[in-house]
């Protein structure tokens, strides 16, 4: 079928079809096709765009033998994924103006954080590139749809990032207490998209997402110029701590918060920078070559004396390091400079890592990413009992965040993330799943239930 046939035919394309079915509105359907009508003689570049975004969508051959059979092989599957993500819009009408205006543009949005509650898996989508409408969303587990919709969270006005720097601006991550409080770190300030100060944002998901708390980071802890509030571990002890890690390459380090003072302090060290040759590796069909400081964080379960131990460990490199917790919440010694000597060094492992988490049985997990895979350690044993425990070439590119269910379910999200917040590559729409949502089952729940 040619182009120009194609095109006048868009109107009762599957991409309209399943907008209306997935966003529930199917009484809005003549709507849409007037609207598309309406458009015909002044808007047909804009036009071609959402044909092309269907012609490359519609057909489902995009998942190929290969990837099937490599998936029938896993111990992580594949739950959902998607070639683009999209979201449930108010109207055929609100849909269509942004992606005229730019306020909506499909390609350049891309998830990384990843929590679960209830029956809702929160994705986060920070704007490394314009068009990113919202930048906090969920998607109900129980509609079923391989590719579903993403909701904005706690709503729409609450992601408009123009409107007020009291809304969210660009989200990389979160964490969601036992009481049900997310925590969200507002606070990717790479790319100049905002001026707004990073902050910390608690919504009390029992309650709709109502705003429970805001807390403002100092430029000195978290610079509204170039700081990239990367990931958040909650510990619940002592009126309630944050650690997070700062990822920017002007100024990394391990944030603490401290719920009860509601302060917080920074912590810097050698052992949060890029090692030199770790810089390199290949992904997918490139070697990345950019260094990343301090990226994972995970926190251990209580122990008998109910202290707990940090780990952490930069993009760019094999080492993996601990310090206890009662060191990071003394404000005091981590001033001195004196916590430096309580650094644990815990040992190599055997590629580059993104995202790490512990469960309540002591194990933690690891992505690893130029083995497409991940990684478990007992951290009550020698580093050197690692192992790899699942490995993917067609479906963990890139395997980023890990997070834990109520079920004894632990879900990792691969992202390809390398092409979008790289602003020397352009993302593209091309039919084939960019984004996924895996998991496996290993019985057990996150640290915060250990």
């Amino acid at each position: 079928m040619g182009i120009l046939k194609r095109y006048s035919r868009w109107k009762s394309s599957s991409l309209a079809e399943r907008f209306l079915s997935q966003a529930k509105l199917p009484k809005q359907r003549k709507s849409l096709e007037k609207l598309i009508g309406r458009s015909r003689s002044r808007n047909s570049a804009i036009k071609l765009k959402l044909l092309l975004i269907h012609t490359e969508i519609s057909s489902k051959d995009y998942i190929s033998n290969v990837v099937q059979q490599s998936e029938e092989k896993s111990n992580f599957k594949v739950v959902y994924r998607w070639p683009y993500l999209n979201f449930t819009w108010n109207s055929p009408e609100e849909y269509y103006n942004a992606i005229t205006s730019g306020r909506y543009i499909p390609e350049n949005n891309a998830p990384t954080g990843m929590k679960l509650h209830l029956n809702r898996i929160f994705l986060t989508i920070p704007r490394f590139r314009k068009g990113i409408p919202a930048t906090l969303n969920y998607i109900d587990m129980m509609e079923g749809h391989e590719e579903p919709l993403l909701t904005p969270f706690p709503d729409w006005k609450s992601n408009d990032e123009a409107i007020s720097c009291s809304n969210l601006q660009s989200v990389q991550s979160m964490e969601i207490d036992t009481g049900g409080i997310m925590w969200v770190i507002d606070g990717v300030r790479i790319n100049n998209s905002t001026l707004c100060p990073a902050k910390l944002v608690l919504l009390d998901l029992k309650n709709g997402g109502l705003l429970v708390h805001t807390y403002v980071f100092p430029d000195g802890i978290s610079s509204r110029n170039g700081g990239f509030l990367n990931d958040i571990v909650i510990d619940e002890s002592d009126g309630n701590y944050a650690y997070i890690t700062d990822n920017s390459p002007i100024d990394p380090g391990v944030v603490v918060y401290s719920r009860r003072r509601n302060t917080s302090w920074k912590l810097r060290d050698k052992s949060m920078l890029p090692e030199p040759h770790a810089v390199e590796f290949p992904v997918d069909d490139l070697v990345f070559r950019n260094p990343v400081p301090v990226d994972g964080i995970a926190l251990s379960p209580k122990k008998i004396d109910k202290t707990r131990t940090l780990f952490y460990c930069a993009i760019s490199s094999f080492t993996i390091y601990s310090v206890p917790t009662n060191v990071l919440k003394n404000r005091l010694l981590v001033k001195s400079g004196l916590w430096r000597a309580m650094i644990k060094k815990e040992g190599q492992k055997s590629g580059q890592s993104d995202g790490i988490i512990i469960d309540e049985l002591s194990t933690m997990y690891l992505t690893m990413l130029p083995q497409h895979g991940v990684a478990s350690w007992n951290i009550k044993q020698p580093i050197s009992t690692m192992e790899i425990i699942d490995s993917n070439r067609e479906t963990m590119i890139w395997p980023d965040g890990l997070a834990f269910d109520q079920n004894g379910f632990l879900y990792l999200i691969s992202n390809k993330i390398y092409n979008y917040i790289d602003s020397t590559r352009t993302p593209i729409i091309n039919g084939q799943p960019q984004f996924r949502v895996l998991r496996a089952f290993t019985g057990t729940r996150s640290y915060l239930y250990g």
